[in-house]
């Protein structure tokens, strides 16, 4: 029994050593000029100014909405890339719709309903997630749009993303390799358990299963 516990401490030790030392793959199949144009990348707008503040967050201001969108380390745990929006209107909008412009290869999974009331100069924050289905480089946005009685007023704030075709984030942040680590760790966990579970279990029972087995004389 600690032979076998000593031999699954000695394996967990290895694997987190080989997941440390090991980055994740970096850019497979993906050129490195597609790469820097994806982090060159910015749009622009005749009402809008559009500003990269960082490799992580974009802005966007015009005369109705201000927009601030931020990306935040993926997860290994189901591949996810957390945003979050920041609304700042210029106007009064009951009805104000928040959509997600998405390319059919990316899934948006929003925290938020998509119509929702907004006042003047206040500032409001949404949350949402997006799961790659292919590896790629992919441009989207987030639209904002107030709808009044006679037009409407919008402004949208994007993003480019570049995914390996193991669906990593590029390039891999130390938050999600620490996580994945943690990940196998977990899984790991599990296993050594269900073998030291196994393991008492079949010493239990041997001896009982070998008297109930063995024919009376």
């Amino acid at each position: 029994m600690r032979k076998t516990f000593y031999l699954l401490i000695t394996l967990f030790l290895a694997l987190i050593t080989v997941l440390t030392l090991s980055p994740i793959s970096a850019n497979d199949d993906i050129p490195i000029e597609d790469i820097e144009t994806a982090k060159e990348y910015e749009e622009t707008d005749e009402t809008s100014v559009d500003t990269i503040i960082d490799e992580y967050t974009k802005l966007s201001e015009n005369r109705y909405f201000d927009l601030t969108l931020e990306r935040g380390p993926q997860t290994p745990f189901g591949q996810y890339v957390p945003y979050t929006l920041t609304i700042t209107p210029h106007l009064d909008s009951p009805k104000t719709q928040i959509l997600w412009n998405m390319p059919t290869t990316i899934e948006a999974y929003p925290k938020h309903d998509e119509f929702v009331s907004l006042e003047k100069d206040q500032t409001y924050v949404f949350e949402g997630r997006i799961k790659p289905l292919r590896g790629g480089i992919y441009d989207f946005s987030i639209s904002v749009i107030s709808w009044q009685y006679d037009t409407n007023y919008t402004n949208s704030v994007g993003d480019n993303v570049v995914f390996s075709n193991n669906l990593v984030l590029q390039p891999v942040s130390s938050h999600y390799q620490w996580m994945n680590v943690l990940k196998f760790g977990l899984i790991f966990v599990g296993f050594a358990a269900v073998i030291v579970v196994t393991v008492i279990v079949v010493k239990k029972y041997t001896k009982k299963a070998k008297t109930w087995l063995t024919p009376p004389s």
